[in-house]
């Protein structure tokens, strides 16, 4: 069994929240989904420390599609372009 805390005094979007595992233990993003299992697939590659600087679009037919993004890992140090075939997941 898993638990949502709410907590907050005025308005829901102040709210913090946070999630508890079922051993009671508060949980980030990180460990509950950033499995070992998970960072073995050999089409994920979860880079740390970076920016994104730029969301790539391209335009398919009559739909603009995310295709990629650019990303830099100091504030002035160099660009890098990353592109996908199927999904780009910001976080």
């Amino acid at each position: 069994m898993s638990y949502f805390y709410i907590i907050g005094k005025r308005l829901v979007e102040e709210a913090l929240v946070t999630y508890v595992d079922q051993n009671r233990t508060r949980v980030s993003a990180e460990t509950a989904y950033l499995t070992d299992d998970v960072l073995a697939r050999p089409n994920l590659k979860v880079i740390l420390k970076a920016q994104v600087t730029k969301i790539i679009t391209e335009k398919v037919g009559d739909e603009l599609r995310t295709t990629g993004v650019e990303f830099a890992q100091q504030k002035d140090g160099p660009r890098f372009q990353i592109r996908c075939k199927r999904e780009v997941i910001l976080a």
